[in-house]
């Protein structure tokens, strides 16, 4: 796992990131900071102890991918520094450019102002990515399926859209669970009452990152029994890298 050290390490070079890409609001900022920690945690988890110099360039990577990302974004206007959602707060450095700006346009120019559902896009992006890239590698939904459930959260707060896309991601994890159960004949979860509690767990999850790393979580248990049962063939069940490589 990432220590307390790497951690800051990480969180002083989004906020860098997202700096010099005008983006200074809190909310931002800590959305941001978490999806990279998760994802550097995801490969340390994997790959097991790094080196400094290959940690570093896990984050240098992770960092380059959530900048590719940002920069798609719609209007997201960088050299003014207007923040992505509404927290930026009156008098702040960004709020502070935007009339001076202003002053140096031409005569009769009227600032593009944000729509509504552009504000919603970017507030719902770090859910879509963790739903066309982590859920998809945690066989929670194929490429199709997230795309689908990515449309559906058009016209909708990120907090109604998730509500929406974590109960069918908890579905999903309990038909994985329940087909593992069937076809292991149990496995690490034989006991009835360990299953009435994983499917309690489940239930509870509340955001798409909770599921994940639910999903994780099962996943690590399965090979962890599998290791010590010598069973095999199993795996695909919750990981979609084979049919993918076809």
């Amino acid at each position: 796992m990432v220590d307390d050290c790497m951690e800051m390490n990480i969180a002083g070079q989004v906020m860098l990131l997202l700096t010099r890409l005008g983006i200074r609001d809190a909310h931002s900022l800590r959305v941001y900071r978490e999806a990279v920690l998760e994802a550097v945690s995801r490969q340390v988890v994997e790959q097991g102890t790094l080196a400094p110099d290959a940690m570093q360039a896990m984050i240098r990577q992770q960092l380059e991918l959530l900048e590719a990302s940002l920069r798609t974004l719609p209007d997201r206007t960088r050299a003014r520094g207007t923040p992505p959602s509404d927290t930026a707060v009156a008098g702040s450095p960004a709020a502070a450019e935007v009339p001076a700006s202003r002053n140096r346009r031409p005569s009769g120019y009227v600032p593009e102002a944000r729509s509504m559902e552009e504000k919603l896009q970017v507030e719902r992006e770090p859910i879509q990515q963790l739903l066309r890239e982590d859920c998809v590698r945690a066989g929670l939904v194929d490429k199709d399926s997230a795309e689908r459930l990515i449309r559906s959260m058009t016209g909708k707060t990120s907090a109604d859209a998730e509500l929406e896309i974590v109960e069918h991601l908890r579905q999903r994890l309990q038909d994985q669970v329940k087909s593992f159960i069937r076809k292991a004949k149990g496995g690490p979860w034989s006991d009835p009452r360990t299953q009435d509690d994983l499917r309690r767990d489940i239930h509870t999850a509340r955001s798409v990152r909770s599921v994940l790393m639910m999903s994780r979580q099962v996943l690590k248990e399965y090979q962890t029994w599998e290791k010590e049962h010598g069973r095999h063939g199993i795996l695909g069940l919750f990981s979609p890298r084979k049919k993918m490589a076809r």
